[in-house]
């Protein structure tokens, strides 16, 4: 059984999401078809299965904020590859692109140099 290393972005570790920092959507992609019908029922078929990868990370130091901003806020690297145990607990990799990040920052005035919360959408390519 392979070990597993932490999470990683383009092969490098990155800091450790929250408790409950990393969460999972299966999308399903349908066909051009489809749609309901005049009775309502749905219609069409299922092409792929993409994954939506939601993470969160705390208590952040300004360097650890910059090396997750070097793969989600890069205007030169539009995907990358990210690498995690996924929903079943088995090390995968998927390529992925960025959504909008969102940060929190502690107030100006408690003179701490973190990032209270970073979290981002990784979806699948």
């Amino acid at each position: 059984m392979a070990v597993y290393t932490g999470l990683k972005f383009g092969g490098r570790d990155m800091p450790c999401p929250t408790e409950d920092g990393v969460k999972f959507a299966n999308e399903k992609i349908w066909s051009d078809n489809a749609g309901r019908t005049s009775a309502c029922l749905m219609v069409g078929d299922i092409r792929a299965i993409k994954k939506t990868i939601s993470i969160s990370w705390a208590n952040l130091k300004p360097a650890e904020v910059k090396r997750i901003n070097e793969y989600i806020s890069n205007v030169g690297v539009a995907f990358f590859e990210v690498t995690l145990l996924n929903e079943c607990f088995e090390e995968s990799t998927y390529t992925v692109y960025a959504g909008t990040p969102t940060y929190e920052t502690w107030g100006w005035d408690e003179n701490r140099q973190l990032c209270k919360m970073l979290a981002v959408d990784l979806i699948e390519r």
